[in-house]
């Protein structure tokens, strides 16, 4: 009975996607015949990739996604005879990554221009789904002479998209870059060679930790959404540069031990500031994040109970703090390219006590690096990528502030390949 109703989901799932495919095409088929040339075709593009590749860790890591995407080597776990179980390669292939884009044009409206865009890819909403299709973004564009309103799932502005890494892994530079798509309404107003971006941002596919744990309940609960404030400056093509301020309030729980409402909230703030310049033969990329709670980003940091009110059980809590920068450099080529990204995560602790329950990734690592160069060949459409990742984390004992103390470095290296067929 499970086979045949794992068969019918697969079938199902199959079905709604290739309906999906016929009616774009029949869209963009009925919108583009039979016209002249002076007008516009609207309808659907496709585009995306096909993704094959294999990666070689030689011990047990902190993961996701079969760990596909990698955060850092997991700590030592010594037998009775002292031996680490961690210390244990492992070998595995994916083509999850595979992505299909759809970029929608249609006809003006209020005076400025339109688009739609959705992307999926093979990931799935979780761990426990793999390989089952799952949106990764979908938003509306509304372009004017100096303004742009997007509405929908986008990266988070945290994540500004012309300073994502060019690494070939699926962690995107993660933990030391922040990685964060959510549900916005993002305006951005354009100055000359200056832009302002102000966005209100939810929670959803990535989300804050806590007492019920990752959800985005928290976010939800407190009614003010996420805050995003970001200044950047443009020359051509050849710099690029910014900074930007956070704002997240979290409502951690409803309801007390003692089944009495409760009335709990925690502010968190995050700092960001960002470099990219273009030379005829190089491309490099720098960003650091100061951060309060930068769960949700997949990076390291969450939040812990400060202290406990005896009388009423109500809880009052603090964030585990993070400072994390990175350099990324490649080549301009269009055939051969090389490059080399750098990370760095430093935990700072908290700026309270902490007298009750953490709940956060990574609290008792002092810092994280990354050390991770890569090569790429490219034929027309198919291009041959490896990537070498060397990746330490310092895992100790965390004290009463969250500062870790007697730190020892447990590290992994893992060899990734992959074949990319883009469309």
């Amino acid at each position: 009975m499970y086979v045949w109703r794992s068969i019918l989901t697969i079938m199902r799932k199959s079905y709604i996607l290739i309906c999906f495919l016929i009616l774009s095409k029949i869209i963009t088929i009925g919108q583009t015949t039979n016209k002249p040339d002076s007008i516009k075709k609207f309808g659907i593009t496709f585009s995306g990739f096909v993704k094959a590749e294999a990666a070689f860790d030689t011990r047990q890591v902190i993961n996701s996604r079969e760990a596909l995407l990698l955060f850092y080597p997991d700590n030592q776990l010594l037998d009775k005879n002292g031996k680490d179980i961690n210390a244990h390669p492992s070998l595995n292939q994916y083509a999850m990554a595979t992505r299909l884009i759809g970029t929608i044009t249609g006809p003006g409206a209020f005076g400025a221009k339109t688009m739609a865009y959705i992307e999926s890819d093979f990931t799935g909403p979780s761990a426990i789904e793999n390989n089952a299709f799952r949106m990764r973004h979908a938003y509306i564009k509304v372009n004017w002479a100096k303004s742009e309103l997007l509405m929908g799932q986008w990266w988070h502005p945290l994540n500004v998209p012309e300073m994502i890494p060019n690494v070939n892994a699926m962690n995107i530079g993660a933990p030391f870059h922040p990685v964060s798509r959510q549900p916005q309404v993002r305006l951005t107003r354009n100055f000359d060679n200056f832009r302002m971006v102000a966005a209100a941002v939810s929670d959803r596919d990535y989300s804050s930790i806590g007492p019920l744990g990752a959800t985005s309940e928290y976010l939800r609960n407190s009614v003010i959404p996420n805050m995003h404030l970001q200044l950047q400056y443009k020359k051509e093509d050849k710099f690029f540069c910014g900074i930007g301020g956070d704002y997240r309030r979290l409502t951690p729980r409803l309801i007390t031990d003692s089944s009495l409402k409760a009335n709990e909230s925690l502010d968190c703030w995050v700092a960001t500031a960002f470099a990219k310049v273009k030379t005829e033969k190089l491309t490099i990329k720098l960003q650091s994040v100061f951060g309060q709670n930068l769960y949700e980003h997949l990076m390291m940091g969450g939040i812990a109970v400060q202290k406990i009110d005896t009388a009423t059980g109500s809880m009052t809590y603090t964030t585990l703090d993070q400072l994390t920068g990175w350099l990324d450099i490649s080549t301009n080529k269009k055939k051969f390219n090389a490059g080399l990204f750098l990370g760095y995560a430093k935990n700072l602790g908290s700026l309270h006590n902490i007298w009750g329950t953490t709940y956060a990734r990574g609290n008792d690592i002092a810092y994280v690096y990354r050390i991770s160069p890569r090569l790429a060949w490219t034929s027309g459409n198919l291009s041959f990528t490896s990537e070498f990742e060397y990746t330490a984390a310092a895992y100790g004992t965390p004290d009463y502030l969250g500062d870790v103390h007697n730190a020892k470095e447990v590290y992994n290296f893992r060899v990734l390949v992959a074949a990319i067929y883009t469309f």
